[in-house]
């Protein structure tokens, strides 16, 4: 029984009692909970294959104005994408401007520091909000540079700018979990997750979303971006 299933169990258990003791309100509340956890699936049972360990990542500052969510009154959102392996994680931003249709951003490490390989895409037949991995992975583009940082560094990547595209701002940032009470994927390492936030200020609440994608597969971000997982080899 997995750690979900126990806790339906521990939860229904508690309605159960709750509903033998309290009145007829509190009966039809407990039928209507059997109903509503036992529709429910499972998670399947399986055993993840074991995670690289993950120690930096890479921020890639968004600027108001382009089609990700930027909360009111900032200028900018902050799209993270963790440095997995040798570049098993990208980053895919859609940024139709003349013959290209985004930008794809794949960092890795090299050694202590972060290597990062940004290649703008194409257009196609195909639709980029909609390939697959393998299609994002092997999409014709153009070679828009190699930039390398270790921890704490920040600099632009310079070759988007001769390409009439957006120069984006790169921080190499150490790796983090998600944020505390948030969803918890059961097969996924907690670092190896992308995410895109935006924040005013400590009175206005954040625009955020995180998601880890499974291998071979590429998640949306919100309106942000897409993230990209390769099997390791």
């Amino acid at each position: 029984m997995s750690v979900i299933q126990r806790m339906m169990s521990f939860h229904l258990g508690f309605l159960l009692v709750s509903a033998r003791r309290g009145t007829a309100e509190r009966y039809a509340l407990g039928l209507t909970a059997v109903l509503l956890l036992g529709s429910l699936p499972a998670w399947p049972q399986a055993n993840p294959q074991e995670e690289p360990t993950i120690t930096l990542g890479i921020s890639i500052k968004l600027p108001a104005g382009g089609p990700w969510p930027v909360a009111v009154g900032t200028n900018e959102a902050i799209f993270y994408v963790p440095a997995v392996g040798k570049g098993e994680m990208s980053g895919v931003l859609l940024v139709p401007i003349g013959r290209f249709l985004g930008i794809r951003i794949v960092p890795g490490m090299h050694g202590d520091s972060v290597k990062i390989a940004v290649t703008a895409l194409l257009a196609d037949k195909k639709e980029l909000s909609t390939a697959t991995c393998d299609q994002i992975g092997s999409w014709p583009g153009v070679d828009a540079g190699s930039y390398e940082g270790k921890k704490d560094e920040s600099f632009p990547l310079a070759g988007l700018g001769k390409l009439g595209l957006p120069v984006f701002q790169v921080e190499v940032v150490p790796a983090k979990g998600p944020p505390p009470g948030g969803f918890r994927h059961p097969y996924a390492n907690f670092r190896a997750y992308c995410s895109c936030e935006s924040t005013r200020d400590e009175l206005n609440p954040s625009i955020g979303v995180l998601a880890y994608p499974d291998a071979e597969k590429c998640v949306e971000i919100g309106k942000c971006a897409r993230c990209c997982r390769i099997s390791p080899p």
